[in-house]
């Protein structure tokens, strides 16, 4: 796993030690208490680096690897991470194209928001691109949602 706060999710310090994920009422979480070590480390979560790698970083920080380990738990059980590399083969496909990647990369991460799972926003995008839809008739209107379609 390469856990990753969710981009969608703004994060905002209320007080000196509680981190708020999310503005609106329907996603935001509260997260605390927060130090200055695990804050700085919080940083680090943006799905560059395995567990193994943040752990060897956190000891950098003074922070234990059980402390590590119970922080990305919280976070996972909050819906607050996401993992960019466990959405599936599918979503190889758009991770390989650069260009469609940043095209989507807003609604990859609304989704994720939607639908917790790590990987699961990129893994609904891909089955998005994977539909098809067939456009009947040749008029004004066909021909504009055909063209907006592809």
């Amino acid at each position: 796993m390469h856990p990753m706060l969710k981009p969608a999710l703004r994060r905002a310090w209320r007080g000196r030690n509680t981190v708020q994920f999310g503005v609106t009422p329907a996603h935001a979480v509260t997260l605390g208490p927060v130090d200055i070590a695990t804050g700085s480390f919080l940083e680090l979560l943006d799905g560059t680096r395995g567990l193994p790698l943040l752990r060897e970083e956190a000891r950098t920080l003074d922070l234990s690897d059980r402390h590590v380990d119970i922080l990305v738990r919280r976070l996972a059980e909050a819906g607050l991470l996401d993992d960019p590399r466990a959405a599936g083969p599918q979503a190889d496909v758009l991770r390989h194209r650069a260009e469609v990647m940043e095209r989507q990369r807003p609604d990859v991460a609304s989704l994720s928001v939607v639908h917790p799972g790590p990987g699961e926003g990129l893994r609904r995008m891909a089955a998005r691109r994977a539909m098809r839809v067939q456009v009947r008739g040749a008029g004004r209107v066909g021909a504009s949602i055909a063209a907006v379609l592809s």
